[in-house]
């Protein structure tokens, strides 16, 4: 995956890139909502926290134009890590509940709790462990 951002703000050793929604980007970046990597950081914001030292070791400034890049593997690996926990939570809590002998309430229960665990695991893990993005640029402008 490969789109275009412009570098929004620049403080200490962090900077914020705001997607530019390229045709070719995924469809959070294209329908405006920023880059849905943005929510496998701690931020919490519509921008993507990278370093602020690009490309060949060239600090990054507010306006710079970059390609940012994500490598099919990367994307695999963040697309396992936050759909297989919670799928396993979902399906291993009613499993549970049936081995104890529950009511189908307790195993809707466990069902739901399972899946709130699993989501919890693929979110801890994918902030820890972010998909590595390449940056390229900048573009002084």
């Amino acid at each position: 995956m490969r789109t275009r951002a412009r570098v929004h703000d620049v403080r200490e050793d962090r900077a914020w890139l705001e997607c530019e929604a390229a045709t070719g980007a995924c469809t959070s970046c294209a329908g405006g909502r920023g880059c849905a990597l943005r929510l496998l950081g701690p931020s919490g914001s519509r921008l993507l926290e990278v370093p602020a030292q690009g490309p060949g070791g060239t600090l990054l400034a507010q306006g710079d134009a970059l390609t940012i890049e994500v490598g099919d593997r990367e994307l695999l690996r963040a697309a396992v890590a936050a759909y297989v926990p919670p799928l396993v939570g979902l399906l291993t809590g009613p499993m549970v509940a049936a081995l104890l002998s529950a009511s189908d309430g307790i195993a809707v229960a466990a069902a739901a709790a399972g899946l709130v665990l699993g989501w919890a695991v693929s979110r801890a893990y994918l902030r820890r462990s972010p998909p590595l993005v390449e940056l390229r640029g900048p573009e002084r402008g």
